[in-house]
């Protein structure tokens, strides 16, 4: 059987921990694995979620009914659509560029993320940008760098920086694009809570 990651969240969304499913996907009861010391964190909380990596893994909300070291049983209560993985959105920073694809602007404008999730970016920019505009931009932080296209959604308020920040969500991605997007959001989700 493939090892199957897991991302756990308290009730609220908040990353607590990484698991490795140890039972069977259709099992009754779930057992997991708390991985880097993290099952005390996790047993401060009654209820949580699992967020699979990939997307054959069904996410689920849980109530912990057990405890053994670093494994816990978990009795499911309610499943989670595809949109959980979809809005997990992490805090990060990192520069980039971006270049227009729409707009009324030329050549190659620096950026700085603010936050990623598996479908779309919250970035400042050195130029102003319109709603619905399309532009193409670097993602340094997966496997290899890649160049995904984006779209405005809406500039966001923001008093802590002079540039202004802007809501995108990523447009026209190819399933490969998709997974790896996803494991960079993962992995650095997985570091923060470490």
């Amino acid at each position: 059987m493939e090892e199957r990651l897991y991302l756990i969240l308290d009730s609220q969304g908040t990353p607590l921990a990484n698991a490795v499913l140890e039972s069977p996907l259709n099992s009754e009861v779930l057992q997991i694995r708390v991985l880097n010391d993290k099952v005390e964190a996790v047993m401060a909380h009654r209820e949580i979620q699992l967020i699979g990596i990939d997307d054959s893994s069904p996410n689920r909300i849980g109530l912990i009914v057990r405890q053994r070291e670093d494994q816990l049983v978990i009795q499911p209560t309610a499943a989670l659509g595809p949109a959980a993985r979809e809005n997990l959105r992490i805090l990060t920073e990192f520069d980039s560029v971006a270049y227009p694809v729409s707009g009324n602007w030329k050549g190659q404008r620096k950026i700085r993320a603010k936050d990623l999730s598996c479908g779309g970016i919250a970035f400042y920019s050195t130029v102003t940008l319109e709603d619905r505009e399309i532009l193409e931009m670097v993602l340094p932080v997966t496997d290899s760098p890649l160049v995904v296209r984006t779209q405005v959604l809406r500039q966001l308020p923001d008093e802590s920086s002079e540039l202004p920040l802007y809501a995108s969500k990523f447009v026209d991605l190819i399933q490969d694009e998709e997974a790896l997007i996803r494991k960079a959001v993962f992995s650095i989700q997985i570091s923060t809570a470490d």
